[in-house]
């Protein structure tokens, strides 16, 4: 074979490999080879990438005209020998190189003092019989090239790394490939001007990926393709590296991260790095960094194989595990303390949790009441037995839970024998319980009770373990601090709702007079409802009902001043317009001096009985009240008016009523009617089917109606209700 001329094309960009094709198709014209120039083009364009890409950022592209063909030759700066890959589908790279050795007669490399050449031979005809097979190559192409100069051969350590599998091998370079080439492209899009600038901060990234470390990477890909080609299922990794090697090794790995947190930021293309890759990328790079760093200074190391690293993960990855588990624990507790409003809530939502993470036999919650007695709000997991000889545990016993109580600090026992010489008494309290914690609850500085758990075996309480109980106990003693200030407030808000309302209706001869009251759905805010019967001079009778804006203690204030001044001016005056015109300058007066609006809605009204029940009625923009008529027949009782307190001067209207034996008078305030449950409203209509029905007395028609509601919203209100009944005895 003769070489018959040669030409000469520098290239240091992606941008010119298309005038590196132009130089193709003319040299190829000129050397009469016109037919090759197809495959020509092809294989000179893969060559050039190669070079960019992996052979220093630069390349020679150089033509000799051969006996039968051209010779292609791509000069570039690196003694990186081309690895033609295993194809996969995750492989993006190394596809080019089968291209080459399909399109070549034959293809080789040859090293030089500044670099190498790859170069490739093009011919006519398709069966090409001299065309190395890809075992030949990389045969030829070992690590044994016979150039001894790289990098100062004296430098170089090496490094066994041990077997690991073949394909995470080729599955983790082909993802280091796919990023490389990306970043390269990058690069060199940023370098031509074509694509935006990089980030300093990315472009970081991309020199520590790119540039440096790559030999390591190329060796050991070599290996693992070489290792596929046989059938082998494991590869063992042995490399010669210089001493710079660990340098760059761990600016690698730094900068291996930092693209993963790129990927998944989906700034990139390429993939985030899958656990397995990234757990042997760390486990290689850590050991040649610590091989080459000991061979430097002269020590002993140990190196651990890629199963041990393994093994090491898996106990990491477990430990990770349960400690996520007993954090989602923790946020379960803290979702359902959050509405935890009794100690026996906070008991079952502590000691469900608590006993499940700790895989413990049992645990149980105890609290000191005021008198200083102990008291047990909850257990899971204990006899009844055990139960009761805790519920009689003294706090000056000397067992577990006691003890942490009385002297704030936390109680481990890990085993029998420390459980028996500590606490004796244990030995006949708990027959099964081997190891055992008890934990003090303390709130506000205050030592409220003790969180104790059990278990049948032997447990060592690691700094994890114990951290975990601490917390579940920190957080019990907060959700108990709170349950009882709820508790607290419940009481005086049931106290205070108690004086706002008449302690007993009076008895009125001839009428069966009865009430029902229902607070708000929490049962802790004060409503503003308000129902009352009081007797006045002669025969004569009072009835209010009414309904304050808004609740708690300011509704309060106002609740006990509708009260009080209907009772005080009827002791003057008993006709029902005026006693509401008398309400209203009460109402508007407080309003002005306390600046804020201050209004109700209210039915007044003043009747006596005489076989039959008379009364004048006055309302103040209030819900129209009932009237069921012996025969079953409802009527509504339409009286208009407006809102007291609101206006200087306002409109009341007034009727009169009268119940004939067996007729029922229902008034009721708008929380009757507005609860509602999936957005449908009790209603009018909901009263009146109610009223349909037959009671014997009044309180039996108080007591349905109420019922009735609650049923209609499942047991919970938004708004207090007040029903006061009137029923003429047949």
């Amino acid at each position: 074979m003769a070489a018959t001329r040669a030409s000469g094309f520098e290239v240091d960009g992606y941008e010119q490999v298309r005038d590196v094709r132009s130089h193709v198709a003319e040299e190829l014209t000129a050397f009469g080879c016109g037919a090759l120039v197809d495959d020509a083009q092809l294989v000179v364009s893969e060559l050039v990438t190669n070079a960019l890409l992996h052979g220093g950022g630069r390349g020679e592209v150089r033509l000799r005209r051969i006996d039968d063909g051209v010779r292609a030759e791509v000069a570039d700066r690196s003694h990186n020998l081309p690895v033609v890959a295993v194809i996969g589908d995750r492989t993006l790279t190394g596809r080019g190189l089968h291209l080459v050795t399909r399109v070549s007669r034959q293809w080789g490399v040859e090293l030089l003092e500044s670099g190498k050449i790859v170069w490739a031979d093009i011919a006519p005809g398709a069966d090409r019989p001299d065309a190395m097979s890809e075992e030949e190559l990389l045969t030829a192409w070992s690590d044994d090239t016979g150039w001894d100069d790289r990098d100062g051969a004296e430098g170089r350590v090496h490094i066994t790394l041990g077997d690991v599998p073949t394909g995470l091998l080729l599955d983790a370079k082909s993802h280091v490939d796919n990023l490389v080439r990306e970043f390269s492209l990058a690069a060199a899009g940023a370098a031509s001007g074509q694509t935006a600038k990089l980030p300093p901060a990315l472009a970081r990234v991309v020199e520590a990926i790119v540039g440096r470390f790559s030999e390591a990477r190329l060796m050991i890909k070599r290996q693992a393709v070489a290792a596929a080609r046989n059938g082998q299922a494991m590869t063992r990794l042995e490399l010669d590296l210089p001493a710079s090697a660990a340098t760059a090794g761990e600016e690698y790995v730094l900068a291996m991260d930092e693209a993963d947190a790129y990927c998944r930021a989906a700034r990139l293309l390429t993939l985030e790095t899958p656990p397995q890759h990234r757990v042997f990328r760390r486990w290689y790079v850590g050991e040649l960094v610590a091989q080459l760093r000991a061979v430097e200074a002269g020590v002993d190391y140990a190196p651990i194989s890629f199963q041990e690293r393994l093994l090491i993960e898996v106990d990491r990855v477990a430990e990770a595990q349960r400690a996520s588990e007993r954090a989602a624990r923790l946020y379960t507790v803290a979702g359902a303390l959050a509405s935890a409003a009794t100690p026996e809530a906070v008991a079952e939502a502590v000691l469900t949790e608590g006993v499940a993470a700790l895989s413990a036999s049992g645990g149980g919650l105890i609290l000191a009441d005021k008198e200083g007695r102990l008291v047990v709000p909850g257990t899971v997991g204990y006899g009844e037995e055990l139960v009761e000889r805790l519920r009689g545990e003294s706090p000056e016993a000397e067992l577990p839970a006691a003890v942490a109580l009385r002297t704030g600090n936390a109680v481990w026992l890990e085993s029998r024998e420390e459980r028996d010489e500590r606490f004796p008494e244990l030995v006949g309290l708990e027959h099964t319980t081997v190891s055992l914690c008890a934990v003090p609850l303390v709130a506000s500085g205050q030592r409220i009770g003790a969180l104790r758990l059990s278990f049948t075996e032997a447990r060592l309480f690691d700094q994890d373990e114990r951290r975990f109980v601490q917390a579940l106990a920190a957080q019990c003693a907060q959700a108990l601090e709170r349950a009882q200030l709820q508790q607290e407030r419940l009481d005086i808000s049931r106290r205070l709702q108690r004086s706002l309302l008449p302690p007993q209706l009076p008895v009125v001869p001839g009428l069966d007079v009865a009430a029902a009251y229902h607070p708000l759905g929490r049962g802790v805010e004060i409503g503003g409802d308000l129902y009352d019967v009081w007797s006045l001079e002669g025969d004569r009778f009072a009835i209010a009902v009414g309904d304050v804006a808004g609740n708690g203690p300011e509704a309060a204030a106002v609740t006990a001043l509708v009260r009080h001044t209907l009772r005080a001016v009827t002791m003057s005056e008993t006709e029902p317009v005026r006693v509401l015109h008398r309400l209203n300058t009460a109402m508007s007066a407080a309003a002005l001096s306390a600046e804020t609006e201050t209004f109700c809605t209210v039915v007044f009204g003043v009747g006596h009985v005489d076989r039959r029940a008379v009364l004048q009625l006055a309302s103040g923009g209030h819900p129209h009240p009932l009237m069921r008529r012996r025969d079953g027949t409802v009527e509504t009782v339409a009286i208009g008016g407006n809102l007291i307190g609101l206006l200087d001067e306002i409109e009341v209207s007034s009727r009169e009523v009268v119940l004939e034996p067996g007729d029922t008078l229902v008034l009721f305030t708008d929380g009757v009617l507005d609860a509602r449950a999936r957005g449908a409203f009790f209603e009018v209509e909901g009263v009146v089917e109610v009223l349909r029905a037959e009671h014997a007395s009044a309180a039996d028609t108080a007591a349905a109606l109420e019922q009735a509601v609650l049923r209609h919203t499942g047991g919970q209100l938004e708004d207090d209700m007040a029903v006061l009944v009137l029923r003429v005895p047949a």
